[in-house]
């Protein structure tokens, strides 16, 4: 039943505004405001508005006279209806606002409720209705109290000034990293066509910082041997410790032994701490043929810093899973470990299923990376290359020496 009355209450209400259900409002260029049916709608160009209002005469506006003509809701025309009943007073305002507020007028309302302060700046209803509080005995809004400490509206939320910047900063970095994937991308499509020569060039001199990210997830994840070697050389010209970076990733992780030792010949032309850091925090890897890429990046490195490093890593400890032969129920050899660090024999045990065994492996490229540093050998013996170490460490200039 309520949906009927409902509808009867519109109908009654629009047949009660006359000849204006089909009303616009016409906003006046000096501020003021007609409702009425526009009589020559179909006038072009537009020249005058010939305004019929729900009583009264017709009238007649230039075009110039006219801001905005807006066709209103039936809510909207109720209230260019009833406005002019209100009285212009605090009381009389609120109430029309209370009336917009109930019909969700939004615009009006807040027109009604500043209307209402002006007419009286303690009406306690209306400034809360706008967001005011009593701050110390003063009316403020909560963007005047936010704008007193130092924030700034930025997008729905209230930021300081450095948080801004940095997300405005980030947005920039993204943007223009976007910008260089879509370059890379571009010219690496050009390898191998009859743009060649043009895609070689634009990747190998490219010297903007923000195309490291491309360049290097490019040199991590192209199969092509041909265009990894043009990222390492456009990572070496921009020389950033984002592009020494990639370019120690790649010097580990890449299958292609030319690469690798690209990589190597830019980076071991300066002294990069970042990457010896690096290259140092794999010696410690599970996978003992990274320990040995590892100790190769650094022996080209040439780092003293590097040296207790490697004499740690000479011989280091890796676990295996194994099947043992013959299936479940069979022995098993186990392993110790001999002199120098070298895989011994050990005894047999019995059990079921694959077994994970701890094994001490030699590496090689650690001892020849020593070997060239410090123009000493005493192979895998960790003991006497730390006596050697601390004898050198009371006269520090002995190790610079191999440097050179």
């Amino acid at each position: 039943m309520k949906p009927i009355l409902t509808n009867l209450t519109v109908l009654l209400m629009l047949s009660a505004a006359g000849r204006t259900v089909s009303a616009e409002v016409f906003v006046l260029t000096n501020g003021g405001r007609m409702v009425g049916e526009l009589v020559n709608r179909d006038e072009s160009p537009r020249e005058k508005y010939v305004v019929q209002p729900a009583d009264g005469a017709r009238v007649t506006l230039d075009a110039a006279a006219v801001k905005q003509v807006v066709r209103p809701k039936p809510d909207e025309l109720e209230y260019e209806k009833i406005r002019p009943t209100y009285p212009d007073t605090a009381a009389g305002q609120w109430e029309l606002a209370q009336w917009c507020r109930e019909r969700r007028l939004t615009s009006q309302r807040e027109t009604h409720l500043r209307r209402a302060i002006e007419l009286d700046p303690n009406h306690v209803e209306a400034r809360r209705a706008l967001g005011y509080s009593q701050v110390e005995g003063q009316w403020v809004t909560q963007e005047e109290i936010m704008t007193q400490r130092g924030y700034q509206r930025y997008k729905g939320a209230w930021k300081l000034p450095q948080e801004i910047e940095l997300i405005e900063g980030k947005r920039k970095l993204e943007t223009a990293q976007q910008d260089w994937f879509q370059k890379v991308k571009r010219w690496r499509g050009w390898l191998g066509t009859d743009r060649d020569a043009q895609g070689r060039e634009n990747l190998r001199t490219i010297g903007d910082a923000m195309a490291v990210k491309a360049l290097a997830m490019s040199l991590r994840d192209d199969s092509s041997v041909g265009a990894r070697l043009l990222y390492t050389e456009a990572l070496a010209k921009i020389d950033t410790p984002e592009a020494a970076k990639a370019l120690a990733i790649a010097s580990i992780s890449d299958p292609v032994e030319e690469v690798r030792l690209t990589c190597l010949d830019h980076l071991q032309t300066k002294k990069r701490p970042d990457v010896v850091a690096y290259f140092v925090g794999k010696l410690r890897d599970k996978d003992n043929r990274v320990v040995n890429l590892a100790a190769i990046g650094l022996g080209r490195m040439r780092d003293p810093s590097a040296i207790g490093p490697l004499i740690d890593a000479l011989v280091t400890t890796h676990k295996f899973k194994i099947a043992k032969p013959g299936g479940d129920g069979a022995m098993s050899t186990t392993f110790g470990t001999g002199p120098g660090g070298r895989p011994a024999g050990g005894g047999m045990s019995a059990g079921g299923g694959p077994q994970l065994i701890r094994q001490h492996i030699v590496n090689q490229a650690v001892l020849d990376a020593l070997s060239a540093m410090t123009g000493q050998n005493f192979n895998f013996d960790k003991q006497a290359w730390k006596y050697w170490l601390a004898a050198q460490k009371k006269t520090p200039d002995s190790l610079d020496a191999r440097r050179d």
